[in-house]
């Protein structure tokens, strides 16, 4: 190979790589088939892009492709779209029991529903990331179960044997959610396989299902799918329920809020 053609390829491989970085920091993730279509590469030179890009401090690796560095840290999660987020979730607001048995996942969007939930006297509240665990603890009236396990460091959740063991032995009145992303045909998704394992036991032993989104996490799946049953399950989101933007998913919730 020329040295011409080797500087070309270079330039290309580093013009590509730029624009994957660009990519993530816009839209927050990337799938390597997605992309390797689009960029009319193959998946495995998109798998190097990505490597490089974790060598470089700029992406983390999840299944199916990345996402930007410290995104899926609580406090960078909690950081981001606050507005949207807290809208979709004091949509729910007003189906948060008094008593029973209710799961909060560790979303920064279902965060917002910690500092409602005083003065439920003789209610029960499940959640398996600390930081929701200690908004709650405390309170007046409630009863605050942390499930433990082993630490998702990416995340700040509890996965892994042991908290599907915990979470096994509960049974939930409703069951709270924000995921990743929501796709109209293969329903919401997660980047770790851990924390979708883990909200999707907790989907199945539920009697309600509330997940609430802002806007920008309608369309696409990354990493791992979870299962929230249609029937007893209930979309809140910052939109108005009439957008057009949630037909896609009418049919996979009871109802959009």
């Amino acid at each position: 190979m020329c040295d011409y053609d080797a500087s070309h390829m270079i330039a290309h491989q580093t013009r590509r790589r730029e624009s994957l970085a660009s990519h993530l920091a816009e839209h927050g993730s990337l799938s390597v088939t997605e992309l390797a279509k689009k960029l009319e590469v193959s998946e495995m030179t998109l798998r190097r892009d990505i490597d490089a890009l974790v060598t470089a401090g700029v992406a983390t690796r999840v299944h199916g492709g990345a996402v930007p560095t410290q995104s899926l840290r609580f406090a960078s999660r909690l950081a981001r779209h606050q507005r949207e987020k807290r809208a979709a979730a004091l949509k729910l607001a007003d189906r948060l029991p008094t008593r029973g048995t209710i799961y909060l996942d560790g979303s920064t969007t279902v965060y917002h529903l910690t500092g409602l939930l005083a003065g439920r006297t003789g209610l029960v509240v499940v959640s398996n990331n600390i930081d929701t665990f200690r908004a709650v603890q405390g309170l007046a009236g409630i009863t605050a179960i942390l499930v433990g396990g082993e630490l998702n460091a990416d995340t700040d959740n509890f996965i892994g044997p042991f908290a599907r063991r915990q979470i096994e032995s509960l049974a939930f009145t409703m069951a709270f959610f924000a995921s990743f992303q929501l796709d109209a045909e293969l329903g919401p998704s997660e980047p770790s396989a851990e924390d979708a394992e883990i909200k999707h036991l907790v989907a199945a032993r539920s009697e309600t299902v509330l997940l609430a989104l802002n806007h920008h996490k309608l369309g696409g799946a990354t990493g791992t799918v979870w299962a929230a049953p249609a029937k007893r399950s209930v979309l809140a989101t910052d939109l108005k329920p009439s957008d057009r933007r949630l037909d896609p998913f009418r049919s996979r919730f009871a109802s959009i809020l």
